[in-house]
């Protein structure tokens, strides 16, 4: 099938596919990799099969499979490529850095990042792969924004000693990369790629540090769908089909424009040769999806009970506005009837007197 799709057959990336009753006699055969297989949900194990026969790639927002192929300390020069494309600049990674650090107080939170690296230029980049928009909004990116910051700070201060100065600090970078973007980013769907920094009303700048980039893979996919054929591809354009999509007409288009991604893509084609490993990197992966999943309903629950909450108290104040308004309304209904009884009474003396 995969040779079929082009006409086009690439050494080590589909020239070799199998049947699925072939596939499935695998995995059954080995108590272990059958055992993961159906721990997975239908649709994880229909995307396993198929990565298996060799009619479908991986996605490289499943998060084991992204920390595999972009591991710093192993290759360094395909986050350097990658980073280069997205911030516009050259950039040459220096080392991988732990991903969580040491809380500065007991009680202290502990954020733990994807991918965080050095470049040679002493700046900073943590790289963020999500697949629910939802679960990374601003806030969240200040926060990891933030605790590179002071990361940076607490390593360079410490090295400095006395000699340090805030001008030592370097820029830190967040790179969100998301497969389905919120509403915010989904709005904006002729765009896919947000740089943002601290900006000013008056134009000044005083060298802040923070830079966040938000990538929506779902905008650029619709994007590149309608693009006009025959359009020359970018090399970023050609990262991000490599990180976000598992079809093989995409896989072949990206080795066409730029043939060293061929080195990757069988890479990730070995795996098809050990499912043990492979299906553990399945597993994985919906592990995370299932708890970040569960995280995401929970953080829709409390939004809701916090909805629900703003509801009622505004249906609470509704009512008290509404008990005084008729409080008010009887009040002058018995001033009135008050002031009639009183108006009898006296014409009723009037008269009397007459």
């Amino acid at each position: 099938m995969a040779n079929a799709v082009q006409g086009r057959s690439y050494p080590g990336i589909f020239d070799d596919v199998r049947t699925q009753s072939e596939v499935l006699q695998e995995i059954h055969g080995n108590p272990v990799t059958r055992d993961a297989f159906l721990g997975l949900d239908k649709e994880f194990q229909e995307r396993f099969v198929e990565f298996c026969m060799g009619i479908r790639g991986v996605k490289m927002t499943y998060d084991p499979f992204f920390k595999k192929i972009f591991n710093a300390e192993i290759y360094p020069e395909r986050l350097s490529k990658f980073l280069t494309e997205i911030l516009g600049h050259p950039l040459e990674v220096k080392r991988m850095l732990p991903n969580e650090r040491q809380r500065i107080t007991d009680m202290g939170s502990l954020m733990i990042l994807d991918i965080l690296v050095e470049f040679e230029t002493g700046e900073l980049a943590d790289v963020e792969i999500q697949k629910i928009g939802y679960l990374f909004p601003g806030q969240r990116t200040s926060c990891y924004t933030a605790d590179m910051v002071m990361r940076q700070y607490e390593r360079v201060k410490g090295m400095k000693g006395k000699r340090f100065t805030y001008r030592d600090m370097k820029k830190v970078y967040t790179i969100v990369i998301i497969e389905d973007s919120s509403g915010e980013l989904k709005k904006m769907s002729e765009h896919y790629i947000h740089h943002g920094k601290y900006e000013y009303d008056t134009g000044i700048e005083p060298g802040h540090l923070e830079r966040i980039c938000y990538i929506a893979l779902d905008n650029f996919l619709n994007i590149m769908d309608n693009k006009r054929k025959g359009t020359e591809m970018s090399e970023l354009e050609a990262w991000l089909y490599f990180i976000g999509s598992d079809r093989v007409e995409h896989i072949y288009k990206v080795i066409e424009s730029y043939p060293w991604f061929a080195e990757l893509y069988r890479e990730i084609n070995e795996f098809r040769y050990h499912p043990e490993e492979a299906i553990s990197m399945f597993s994985d992966a919906l592990r995370i999806m299932d708890r970040n999943t569960v995280q995401y309903m929970i953080d829709e629950e409390k939004q809701e009970r916090k909805k629900a909450e703003k509801r009622a108290a505004k249906a609470e104040r509704e009512r008290d506005e509404e008990i005084r308004r008729v409080s008010e309304k009887q009040y002058e209904l018995d001033k009135k009837e008050r002031e009639i009884e009183e108006l009898k009474s006296t014409i009723a003396m009037l008269q009397k007197k007459a």
